[in-house]
């Protein structure tokens, strides 16, 4: 079973295991933070949204390193699109 990962509102962050993350701006919203916790408890879809997110800049600025890290793990885990999403995070890189 995966690690336990929380919602705390009153930080606005989640823990998982040891190691808390906290959210800024347009992250903080309650929805990213779901998607978020779906995806840290190994929820590939939300894996997928969350490396494509972050290559089109869905939760404020593009971040091409944290985009090709999510999606790196989705194909780890073989998730169909994954290495599909690599080649397209691997071209916006230049």
């Amino acid at each position: 079973m995966g690690k336990r990962v929380y919602f705390d509102s009153r930080k606005t962050g989640l823990q998982a295991g040891k190691k808390k993350v906290t959210f800024k701006g347009t992250m903080a919203n309650a929805d990213w933070i779901a998607l978020f916790d779906r995806a840290a408890m190994g929820d590939l879809d939300a894996i997928m949204k969350l490396a494509e997110g972050y290559l089109l800049g869905s939760y404020g600025e593009k971040n091409l390193i944290k985009a090709r890290k999510w999606a790196s793990f989705a194909a780890r885990k073989e998730h169909p699109g994954a290495r599909e999403l690599l080649e397209k995070i691997k071209k916006a890189s230049g």
